[in-house]
């Protein structure tokens, strides 16, 4: 895991650049060996970078200005500082005795009360962290992402053909498709927006928002914590083939809906995976087309203003219609004039 609260150790800019692993900003020496296949620019920009010292480039607005995120992510890279180094303590620091990142998170996150958000906010986990203090449930919590694939694919088709001997004809089955689609993308931003970003505070709440989302917020670049949990998958799945079935009244169209909603699902849990660990381009030896990969550098642009920018816009993670009909998409550009105009205020109050 990233988080290290002792960051003591002193030492020589000799045995950083010795090091393959180390480099330094504003005097705090900087562990990267696991963040190099996490940055967002690439292996390669870490790599060059290796033993030497990038406060000049940190604080350059030259090739971009780095976000507020990108500052808290280097700080739990933290390690030791450079030999008589004056370094100052950050916003991020009052948080770190409040929790203890070696020990289960669970528990603590109800601990942390009120500074939960405040917690959250200063603290990018960059990789794994443990929830639970039994290892057997913590290992039922990890799943590879592309496991939707094997479990959701049956579902839909079975939903399809069910309708189809019902008599549902092939216009009823694509409309009840289209509509389960649809009923997905709204249901997908609803959640988002209202529910996985309130305001938590107390015990309850801050474990129900922890369990939602803070969860991936803390940790984007977990790839076996990027979907729900297979159990948790298949009880949702059977809530909502009989809530379809009961509001249409047991119209063989129902399964259909519920055919549409289950591939917005999996449009969404691949796509979100996408946007966190490819360039858009492709997946392994696997080309996507161009009007594939522009979709997906569009969305993933607006989901990483999200994540590491401003997490008040930009709901959409599959689709960005009702960000664009509901006022919430922003683009890069202007998130960053909106956090340099905040972080303005901010100074003068």
């Amino acid at each position: 895991m990233t988080r290290n609260n002792a960051v003591d150790e002193k030492y020589t800019m000799e045995q950083v650049s010795a090091d393959p692993d180390l480099m330094v900003c504003d005097g705090w020496v900087l562990d990267v060996k696991r963040f190099r296949k996490e940055h967002p620019g690439g292996e390669g920009l870490i790599t060059a970078w290796v033993g030497k010292d990038i406060s000049e480039v940190m604080h350059s607005e030259a090739p971009h200005k780095h976000t507020e995120y990108a500052w808290r992510v280097l700080e739990s890279l933290r390690v030791g500082t450079l030999m008589d180094a004056v370094v100052t303590k950050t916003e991020r620091q009052k948080y770190d005795s409040m929790v203890d990142v070696n020990a289960p998170f669970l528990w603590q996150m109800g601990d942390l009360g009120e500074n939960y958000h405040g917690w959250m906010a200063s603290q990018p986990v960059v990789r794994n962290l443990t929830i639970f203090p039994w290892k057997a449930v913590e290992d039922l919590s990890r799943y590879p992402w592309w496991w939707i694939w094997f479990a959701m694919p049956p579902s839909i088709a079975y939903g399809i053909t069910t309708a189809s001997a019902a008599g549902l004809g092939l216009s009823g089955i694509l409309a009840g498709v289209a509509l389960g689609l649809c009923v997905w993308i709204a249901l997908e931003y609803a959640l988002h927006r209202f529910v996985f970003h309130i305001e938590a505070g107390t015990y309850g709440m801050n474990i129900f928002h922890f369990f939602a989302h803070g969860l991936h917020h803390l940790t984007p670049h977990d790839t076996s914590r990027l979907t729900f949990p297979p159990p948790f998958v298949f009880i949702l799945a059977t809530l909502f083939w009989n809530s379809f079935k009961l509001i249409l009244m047991g119209h063989p169209i129902y399964s259909t809906v519920f055919s549409g909603f289950a591939s917005g699902y999996v449009m969404y849990d691949t796509t979100h995976f996408l946007y966190h660990h490819t360039d858009g381009t492709g997946y392994g030896p696997l080309r996507f087309p161009k009007f594939f990969t522009s979709y997906l550098k569009f969305m993933k642009s607006c989901h990483n203003v999200h994540h590491f920018i401003n997490d008040d816009c930009n709901f959409g993670v599959s689709s960005p219609i009702l960000d664009f009909v509901l006022g919430t998409y922003v683009s890069k550009k202007d998130a960053e004039l909106m956090r340099m105009e905040k972080a303005a205020k901010k100074k003068l109050a």
